[in-house]
């Protein structure tokens, strides 16, 4: 079996990671999350709660204190990545940066592997993608393969 028919088991789940965060990203977009403000909220709630694991705490104070900035780092992130994944094109650095992205909100939100929340299984499969990128089959990185260093792509 060759790479390309190997990688192509990891297509739908490509694309369903690329639907789910094009999708929180809209909704970031377009619910004011640019301006901080539900941010602002939801990070408040994290605190109050006191489920954020220790070590990220002050990530999440950060967060908290400057919402605008990281509201569009979120938002920015879950679309860019999304984008990354659906066009298949530098599916190792989205991949990492995802991994980093969806990571961080499930170590704010204090999300373990019970449900409700979706981050901490996001990140697993965006580590999966790390090691097996799924862009070369029916993406981009298939045509960039030659042109980008491997761990673009």
């Amino acid at each position: 079996m060759n790479e390309r028919a190997s990688l192509a088991v990891l297509l739908p789940l490509r694309l369903l990671v690329a639907a789910i965060l094009l999708l929180e990203g809209y909704q970031k977009f377009m619910g004011g999350w640019l301006h901080g403000d539900p941010l602002s909220r939801i990070t408040q709630t994290w605190l109050d709660a006191g489920r954020a694991y220790h070590f990220f705490l002050p990530v999440l104070k950060s967060a908290h204190a400057h919402p605008k900035i990281f509201g569009v780092l979120i938002t920015l992130g879950e679309l860019t990545v999304g984008l990354s994944m659906f066009l298949g094109a530098l599916t190792r650095l989205g991949a990492f940066l995802g991994m980093l992205l969806l990571g961080s909100i499930a170590a704010a939100s204090g999300q373990n592997l019970a449900p409700p929340g979706n981050a901490l299984l996001m990140a697993a499969v965006m580590l999966t993608f790390l090691f097996a990128p799924p862009g070369r089959v029916l993406g981009l990185d298939q045509s960039l393969r030659n042109r980008l260093p491997r761990w673009m792509v």
